[in-house]
């Protein structure tokens, strides 16, 4: 019982955080007060961690600040961020590469930058008769969030005999309760939402990594393009130094954050603590992989990942060549 009001107490208090983002819209945290440069909005996530701390890191080495100032928000979740993608309210979106390719497909302003998380999702369960995913086959997995692109690879991958797997999305909270209070066995979630269950409940294990299982299925590295950032292509014209630099700089600080991934938990904002605890982020860290690409060279990768989830999106250059930003200096 202790457990689980301390875990509805960090609930409420990421809400709280999140509502002071909402209720201030013309505010979010300014980072970098120089009125000579410009300021670029970001719009992230606090349940984001691996896939943003080499950005962070930037700021906090002030690499980043020397060419812009940035203004950040919050999405709330992934219905908020698609209305943001389309309505191409911001400069720079951390979110999921699928839904960034959703929303360039309807025209938005959207143009990946980078990818940043590759290794998430893991198949967890407290039923001692699961030990792989064929036997899943007939029992009910619950995913957070709905609409999880880890979902959409799943079932992608699934035999014919794992097809009538019954799939249930639910938000955080909600999944993180239900599987507390054993209304739910089974269920796909992503780091570090993983670290935090399994610490909590000693009878959870992990079944299999949806990473590895995306790999010898598709005979290619265990790790897919899951997540990263985008940029508002109207932004990107505006200032394609300020966007070369700053996607230098992510490179860079992701390049040193593989060796040591621990100091980038320090460089994540302190107001994000009220979504995922700092301890909790060092937890998740050994199953984690901190690696960052330009979408630009890691363009074909991302490509066979994009048509597994949205198959026939990308039938030569023309329907996709616009979707990678890329500077003038690269080629290809």
């Amino acid at each position: 019982m202790r457990t689980l009001l301390i875990f509805l107490s960090a609930l409420m208090a990421a809400s709280a955080t999140w509502m002071l983002f909402r209720e201030s819209p013309d505010q979010g945290l300014l980072f970098g007060t120089n009125p000579d440069l410009p300021t670029l909005t970001l719009y992230t996530t606090g349940l984001a961690t691996t896939a943003q701390m080499p950005f962070w890191t930037g700021i906090q080495s002030g690499e980043i600040l020397r060419k812009c100032n940035i203004r950040v928000h919050v999405w709330k979740n992934t219905d908020d961020l698609r209305g943001l993608l389309l309505a191409g309210k911001g400069d720079l979106w951390l979110g999921h590469t699928e839904g960034f390719a959703q929303a360039h497909a309807l025209n938005a302003p959207v143009q990946m930058l980078l990818v940043s998380g590759w290794r998430k999702f893991y198949l967890i369960s407290r039923n001692p008769t699961l030990h792989a995913l064929a036997d899943l086959s007939d029992h009910e997995l619950a995913h957070a969030p709905p609409g999880s692109p880890g979902v959409s690879v799943l079932k992608a991958l699934l035999t014919k005999e794992e097809a009538n797997i019954r799939f249930r999305g639910l938000e955080p909270r909600q999944l993180a309760l239900m599987l507390l209070e054993g209304k739910i066995d089974s269920a796909l979630v992503p780091e570090p939402l993983l670290t935090s269950l399994l610490l909590k409940d000693p009878n959870l294990f992990i079944i299999a990594n949806l990473e590895d299982i995306y790999g010898e299925r598709t005979q290619g590295p265990r790790r897919m393009p899951l997540a990263g950032m985008a940029v508002n292509r109207h932004t990107a014209v505006r200032h394609p130094e300020i966007i070369a630099h700053i996607l230098a700089v992510v490179e860079a600080e992701g390049k040193g954050l593989r060796e040591d991934p621990l100091a980038g938990v320090d460089a994540l904002p302190e107001a994000f603590s009220a979504f995922i605890p700092k301890e909790m982020v060092r937890a998740s860290l050994v199953r984690d992989l901190v690696h960052v690409e330009s979408a630009w060279a890691a363009r074909e990768e991302v490509l066979r990942y994009l048509n597994i989830l949205m198959p026939g999106w990308a039938q030569g250059p023309a329907a996709w060549d616009t979707f990678f930003w890329k500077s003038t200096g690269e080629k290809g």
